[in-house]
């Protein structure tokens, strides 16, 4: 489980996120407006997202800028944002999804850095790790009172998994999240 040490930075972030909303509709931001793009090459892992709110993800890289190619949102639980909502890739199912949750299967690039953001219901969380080529991995972001962040790999073709750590993440630049 990973939770985030950056309490300051996500009032921050938030705080910005609102005062950008009166300039103007947040889905007019790049980084909420962008579907993630999946490898259409080269060695790839299998992710499934699931969570109540949006998790963004930056391939290829263990910081936040969503001005890299393939960046984009994964999953949103919430109308109006770009998404992959309820994409499937033959993943064993683990657990019974909750019905505040959205979930997706997406391919993820092998063998290199991937960056995700998390935002949901007071929670805003970045992190990263490295997939492993031919893995199926289940990341679980969902605020429920923690907003705890946890990657499990799964054995594939059971209902098996173990842990996997996240690293902590940062945005590259001061402006690369929108």
């Amino acid at each position: 489980m990973y939770t985030s040490p950056r309490a300051l930075n996500s009032l921050v972030g938030i705080s910005l996120l609102a005062l950008l909303s009166g300039c103007g509709a947040l889905t007019d931001v790049r980084s909420f407006s962008t579907p993630y793009s999946s490898p259409t090459s080269g060695d790839t892992a299998r992710v499934r997202v699931i969570s109540d709110g949006m998790v963004r993800a930056v391939p290829k890289s263990d910081c936040i800028n969503f001005r890299l190619p393939g960046a984009g949102v994964m999953v949103a639980q919430r109308d109006g944002y770009a998404d992959r909502n309820g994409e499937k890739l033959g993943m064993q199912p683990t657990a019974v999804q909750l019905p505040s949750t959205v979930e997706s299967e997406l391919l993820v690039p092998a063998g290199q850095p991937i960056a995700f953001h998390y935002i949901g219901n007071r929670c805003y969380n970045m992190f990263t790790f490295v997939p492993v080529a031919g893995a199926d991995y289940e990341l679980q972001a969902a605020g429920l009172g923690s907003c705890a962040v946890i990657l499990k790999r799964m054995q594939v073709g059971t209902r098996s998994f173990s842990f996997e750590p996240l690293g902590d993440s940062k945005l590259c630049k001061w402006g690369d999240n929108f």
